[in-house]
Formats: structure tokens, sequence, C-alpha cells
């Protein structure tokens, strides 16, 4: 039988208590602004734009366990670290996580996903930038094939940079 979802299209809320919605099935769907994210929008040239959010919320059949997962996406202008030039970063994060309140005890299993000890209900914001920033590269870079480092890097190759030696 598959699971009724709750959904919330475009507002999507300020905060959220994880655990509730998991215990009611709930599956949020909207956007956030990325100015609502501080320090994602930190190592960006352009704090505009939205996150695309998609989270379900489950419950565990017969078990005290709440699960969390889904789809976040972001387009990021940043820096290629290569070459230094703007480039379009389309940033995507799968979160996976256990949900639990303190004191609860879950036994950990390889392999599970991470733990977020949820007591109070959370920034929505902040917990998708959380998983935003983790998903982040440390050093963004064009693909090299659309790398202006390598057309230039070529050029030297072939004798069109002067040669340090005739100095």
């Amino acid at each position: 039988m598959a699971p009724s979802w709750k959904e919330s299209h475009g507002h999507l809320p300020v905060t959220v208590d994880p655990v509730q919605l998991a215990e009611r099935g709930a599956r949020l769907t909207g956007t956030l602004p990325l100015k609502s994210m501080p320090r994602l929008t930190q190592g960006s040239l352009e704090g505009s734009g939205d996150v695309s959010v998609d989270l379900a919320f489950e419950r565990e059949e017969g078990q005290q366990v709440y699960v969390m997962h889904g789809t976040l996406r972001v387009a990021l202008r940043v820096t290629c670290q290569r070459c230094l030039e703007t480039m379009q970063l389309n940033l995507e994060a799968a979160p996976w996580l256990l949900l639990t309140k303190s004191g609860a005890r879950l036994e950990p299993q390889e392999g599970d996903a991470d733990l977020l000890v949820a007591d109070k209900p959370l920034s929505l914001s902040g917990l998708v930038e959380d998983e935003l920033l983790l998903a982040l590269p440390m050093v963004p870079m064009h693909a090299p094939d659309q790398c202006t480092a390598k057309v230039r890097a070529a050029n030297v190759v072939r004798g069109a940079a002067p040669d340090r030696a005739e100095r």
C-alpha cells in the first residue's frame, strides 16, 4: 500500500518538526530563497535565486525510526578555481537522514544514513543549507573540456607564450 503524502507546494514553512512530519507521512515540495542561506551565498558570486526542495518524511513500519529523504537543487554562480572565470554550478543534494528525539536509542547499522536529533522545530532553510554545503565541491571547476585554462595551457605548449630560457 502506497503511503499517502500530504504535500506543500510553493510556500514552504520557516520551521519544521521533522519527527512530526514523519509521523504524518508528509512531503514538502517548493522553493526557498537562496538569500535565506548566508553560508551558502558567501561562496557564491550572486545571492539571488531559489533552491528547489522536495523532501519526504516517513516512519518505518512498527519502529520508532523516522526518515527524511529527497532532493535539493540550486544553481550557483561561482568562480572556477582552475581558470578563475565565472561559472554556473548546478548543485544537487540527496539527503537521507534518520530522525530521532534526544534520549531515544537507535542502534547504528553499517551503511545507515546520518542521524539528526530533532527535539524542537528546526529552521527549514538551515537544514537545506546544511545539506547543500555538504554537497558543495571543495574546489569548484569547469569540466576540463569547457575550461579556458586548458586553452591557455595548450597555447603555452605550442610556443605561443615566450620561452623562459630566452630571457
